[in-house]
């Protein structure tokens, strides 16, 4: 397997589910994180070869997730109440993906908000996402 890219660490979730999707990396600046990623295996490729498209969504998820609780200084528990995606182009084994969010708009009760997966800088999958601010539940 390749390297893990300078500047990212072992991001660890207090899911099982998410955690076995893994491992994640986070990249922080000033203490919050700024991109979440991941390397492609082959335990999740799907029937044809690529990526299941289902974990780049999760990747998405998790990414919108991290980022909207930070923006709450993780004060808040959050819901997907909708994901939306869009897939550009495939993701195979050894490709280094990234998550980078974008908050279009933050509320006390809602957040809108979207994320683009990238591999070598090139936009691969778009997801825009509603959640729910919710009283949190658990750590981080």
């Amino acid at each position: 397997m390749m390297a893990i890219p300078e500047g990212f660490r072992e991001r660890i979730y207090n899911s099982e589910f998410t955690n076995l999707c893994g491992p994640f990396y986070e990249r922080t600046e000033n203490g919050k994180q700024v991109e979440l990623a991941l390397r492609i295996s082959e335990k999740h490729m799907n029937l044809r070869g690529i990526t299941h498209g289902g974990l780049l969504m999760t990747i998405a998820d998790s990414a919108l997730g991290d980022i909207i609780a930070e923006a709450y200084d993780n004060t808040v528990g959050l819901a997907t109440i909708n994901l939306n995606s869009e897939f550009f182009r495939a993701a195979v084994i050894d490709d280094w993906v990234v998550a980078r969010v974008n908050i279009q708009k933050q509320g006390r009760r809602v957040v809108f908000a979207n994320c683009f997966l990238y591999v070598n800088e090139q936009k691969i999958f778009h997801a825009s996402g509603t959640f729910a601010i919710m009283a949190r539940k658990g750590g981080r």
